[in-house]
C-alpha cells in the first residue's frame, strides 16, 4: 500500500525543495524545522496557489531542477479534513469531505495506518495524483479518530459510492 521506492525518493525530494522554497518567500518567518516548514508552505500554497510558479522560478535560477510529474502533482495537491475509513489489501480508503466521492490512496514509504497507528479517523492530510495513483503526502494533521456507529454509516456511504463508480484508484496520466 505504498508507491516504489524510486517514485516515493523522487517525490519526496522534489517536494520538499518546492515546499521549503515556498516557505522561503515568506521572509518574515523564523528559520523552523524542516516538517515545519513544509507544513507551514503547505497551507501558504493553499492559501495562494500562485506562490508554486514563484517558486519554481527561484529554484530555476539556483540551477535546482525539479521534476515535471511531482510539479503536476503539487499543482492538483488537494488538502482536506478526509474521511480515512479503512484499509483494503491494496490502497488506504479516503472518503471527500462532502461524501461525494473516494479514493484508494497509497502512502509514500510507510503505509498510512503505520503513521497513525489505526484506520478509521477524520485526518487533515493532501491527497495528490502522482504516477498513475492518487497518494497522499505524508503530512497528517488534526486527527480525530472516529466511533462505531459513525464509521458503520461511513462504511454504508463508501458502498454506496463504490457501486455508483465514485471510488477512485488510479487514473490514467
Amino acid at each position: 500500500m505504498i508507491i516504489a521506492e524510486q517514485q516515493a525518493t523522487e517525490f519526496i525530494q522534489n517536494y520538499t525543495k518546492i515546499m521549503v522554497q515556498i516557505n522561503d518567500l515568506s521572509r518574515d518567518k523564523p528559520k523552523t524545522e524542516l516538517l515545519e516548514a513544509i507544513v507551514s508552505a503547505r497551507s501558504m500554497y493553499c492559501a495562494d496557489r500562485s506562490l508554486l510558479d514563484l517558486a519554481l522560478r527561484e529554484l530555476e535560477a539556483k540551477s535546482v531542477s525539479i521534476q515535471q510529474e511531482v510539479v503536476a502533482a503539487v499543482r492538483g495537491i488537494e488538502v482536506k479534513k478526509w474521511v480515512y475509513l479503512k484499509d483494503t489489501r491494496s490502497h488506504s480508503v479516503f472518503i471527500d469531505p462532502s461524501y461525494t466521492m473516494a479514493y484508494g490512496v497509497l502512502g509514500l514509504t510507510n503505509r498510512l495506518r503505520d503513521i497513525m497507528g489505526g484506520t478509521g479517523a477524520f485526518v487533515e492530510t493532501g491527497i495528490l495524483r502522482f504516477h498513475g495513483h492518487y497518494i497522499a503526502d505524508g503530512i497528517v494533521s488534526h486527527v480525530v479518530w472516529i466511533g462505531s456507529n459513525m464509521r458503520k454509516e461511513l462504511k454504508e456511504v463508501f458502498a454506496e459510492l463504490r457501486t455508483q463508480g465514485k471510488y477512485y484508484k488510479d487514473f490514467e496520466s
